[in-house]
């Protein structure tokens, strides 16, 4: 049975970009060290340059723009996390992984940054 050891978000500078753009993957880590792709259309850019970007402030971002979204009108804060982990977990369960949602949301999520973004963190965007 595959077991999911955390979730692992990407997160990688768009090419050629020159202002803060980046591009998140969200990902379920297997105990075995497999990522499993669970979003792929995730990311942010703002007007702030390379220079002006922090790890924590891309990380904090990363985890919200992969995280559930706001309520849709007329919902609750919880009637959408509790939508988003149940997608989650039907996204998990298409690749055979059956995990209730309520152990879902107990999972540690880390950020990874990419090997374009690394650099650019590095040395403040030169």
């Amino acid at each position: 049975m595959k077991l999911i050891a955390k979730f692992a978000s990407l997160a990688e500078a768009e090419p050629g970009s020159t202002q803060v753009s980046v591009g998140v993957l969200f990902q379920a880590q297997l105990e075995d060290g497999k990522c499993i792709v669970l979003l792929d259309d995730r990311g942010f850019s703002t007007s702030a340059q390379w220079q002006q970007a922090s790890p924590e402030e891309i990380r904090d971002t990363a985890l919200a723009v992969v995280g559930p979204d706001e309520p849709a009108p007329g919902r609750t804060q919880a009637e959408a996390l509790h939508d988003y982990w149940e997608y989650i977990a039907s996204l998990l369960a298409a690749e055979q992984i059956q995990v209730p949602a309520k152990e879902l949301v107990k999972l540690e999520h880390e950020v990874r940054f990419g090997p374009r973004l690394q650099p650019l963190l590095a040395s403040g965007g030169r």
